[in-house]
């Protein structure tokens, strides 16, 4: 399996190949020793070997780690080519080379004009991540304490924006040695190693500027604006970019949205062995990224205004301003707090709303307890199954088949490790660092029980995020996005709402040339396989608007 996925991850160009590439890119020299790609280096570009050994290591200290050599025909780089964030490696010529060198503009060109090269290069970025995490390859340091808000949010950037990376726990004799080597005794957990800088307990956006994916968008002037990098985001992105509308996607933590956080899809058409909500939201990412879509993450918008002449504003949490032509809000939905003691105090603790390897590195050897009748839930509980002794999951009615597809109710019902606990509601949740134990009571016969547990999963309700939204743009009473047909067509009150003579497409809102797809949408089915869609047909809206003005 290792040979298979080197291979893949390292192939070679061939003669014609070679030749498509010469035609686009500079030829140039190294003498041995010299710097290709230096670490930290932003925007680094795309280089084939013509003749010669290049060789991929990573600086540790004063000492490097091997990666890999390439020799003629294979190339550097990983998906970071295609982000344009900052090298974690260094490339050296082993001895005299000539390369091929493209911008990363180049490489995008000969990605759309050569499709046997595009399947090659892609498909070659996303084994050499695999690779990395395989290998035990460091990328950025990261010591802290697991199971607290401060690691999660971290390592949930981590994993969301595909940043290599390793953990080391602070109170272990690893940990204890990094924070000693970096001379961070003394800061404040967690303490991130990235870019030779050494960080304790960095903020979001202080991180992402560390790590080079920030990115500096104030004023100018985009076709399209994307809020939020959910499956009706990123779908939105791949067709607006593929037909050669300006797209930029903000996104408050990284790709993937709610879906990010599923352990498994299997009723995703196309997919029939299925796979994770990460690996699609990954997929979606280097596709759009491959069309030329810009990406910005962790970013929130404060709110967005208007002009005359049509133009949208937004406002960013980093202070900058970012200008659309048009707008479509994908900012999707959270699970709803539970609403009890110690709950919200231990988000990040044991208290979570989603289920992937950050979350369920809490609860190996330990008791799993996942709140929830829906898909969601059911997928949670079978992905921590494979890490927890056991996996309680607890629905208020008697009846897991009501809210759950029947496929997935079937495997639940009959995996060993999980039990279905009935009629039961948490009163109260226990812990003073992290998640201890819960109370669980029997809505039926309003009996109590304490169950000790390392994690709490909760999968119910919905709650979209509008808060950041104008006024002008018309909600239900549910707080989601109106839009076309839902107040169009309703009565004259609400038709009173749209401002234009010519009728509203069919995912613009009251306000024209802002549109809404995914979960965020009034009357949307709650599925992955919907949001894509809807993100999809949201770009024939904005193919109309744009048009018009």
């Amino acid at each position: 399996m290792m040979r298979s996925l080197e291979s893949s991850a390292f192939p070679t160009f061939n003669d014609e190949q070679m030749a498509a590439i010469g035609s686009i890119a500079d030829l140039l020299s190294f003498q041995p020793e010299q710097e290709l790609i230096s670490q930290g280096q932003k925007d680094y570009p795309f280089y084939v070997v013509k003749s010669g050994k290049v060789r991929i290591v990573e600086p540790e200290g004063d000492s490097s780690k091997p990666i890999a050599i390439h020799g003629a025909g294979a190339f550097t780089g990983d998906i970071d080519m295609l982000t344009g964030r900052s090298s974690l490696f260094v490339a050296i010529a082993d001895d005299e080379v000539e390369v091929y060198r493209l911008c990363a503009y180049r490489l995008r060109k000969l990605l759309n004009e050569c499709p046997d090269v595009s399947e090659l290069l892609l498909d070659a970025f996303q084994k050499r991540r695999e690779l990395v995490a395989e290998n035990g390859l460091t990328g950025v340091r990261m010591i802290g304490r697991s199971n607290t808000i401060e690691t999660s949010r971290l390592l949930e950037f981590f994993y969301k924006n595909h940043v290599p990376h390793k953990f080391f726990e602070a109170d272990h004799d690893d940990g204890k040695l990094q924070l000693e080597m970096l001379g961070a005794t003394d800061l404040p957990l967690p303490v991130i190693r990235c870019n030779k800088h050494t960080i304790g307990n960095p903020s979001l956006p202080k991180l992402a500027e560390c790590i080079g994916i920030a990115r500096d968008v104030n004023e100018q002037l985009f076709d399209l604006v994307i809020v939020g990098a959910g499956p009706a985001g990123l779908a939105a992105a791949v067709y607006a970019a593929s037909e050669g509308i300006k797209t930029l996607v903000i996104d408050a933590v990284g790709p993937g949205g709610q879906a990010g956080s599923s352990s498994k899809i299997e009723n995703f058409i196309g997919f029939p062995s299925g796979l994770s909500g990460n690996d699609l939201a990954n997929r979606g990412y280097l596709q759009a990224l491959k069309f030329g879509t810009q990406f910005i993450a962790p970013i929130t918008v404060g709110s967005i205004d208007s002009d005359h002449s049509g133009e949208h504003r937004l406002k960013l949490c980093t202070g900058q301003t970012a200008r659309a032509r048009c707008v479509l809000i994908a900012s999707g939905v959270t699970y709803r707090q539970l609403g009890l003691p110690g709950c919200q105090r231990l988000e990040g603790a044991g208290v979570y709303y989603a289920a992937t390897l950050v979350e369920a590195r809490v609860c190996d050897q330990a008791t799993a307890v996942v709140v929830g009748g829906g898909n969601s839930a059911g997928q949670a509980a079978m992905f921590l199954a494979q890490h927890a002794n056991e996996v309680k999951l607890l629905i208020r009615g008697d009846d897991l088949s009501k809210s759950m597809s029947a496929y997935l109710c079937d495997r639940v019902l009959k995996n060993p490790k999980i039990e279905v606990c009935k009629h039961c509601e948490i009163e109260r949740i226990h812990g003073d660092e992290h998640v201890e134990s819960i109370e669980v009571r029997n809505n039926r016969d309003e009996t109590t029980e304490s169950i000790t547990c390392a994690g709490v999963f909760i999968f119910i309700g919905a709650k979209p995020h509008t808060d950041w939204l104008p006024e002008k743009v018309l909600l239900d009473d549910k707080g989601f996005v109106m839009t076309g047909s839902s107040f169009y067509s309703a009565d004259s009150e609400l038709r009173s709402r749209w401002p234009l003579t010519r009728g509203p497409c069919d995912l613009e809102t009251t306000v024209p040339g802002i549109m809404a797809a995914g979960d965020v949408r009034a009357g949307t089915t709650k599925r992955c396989g919907f949001a894509v869609g809807d993100g999809s047909l949201a770009v024939s809206c904005v193919h109309r608007y744009l048009n018009d003005i």
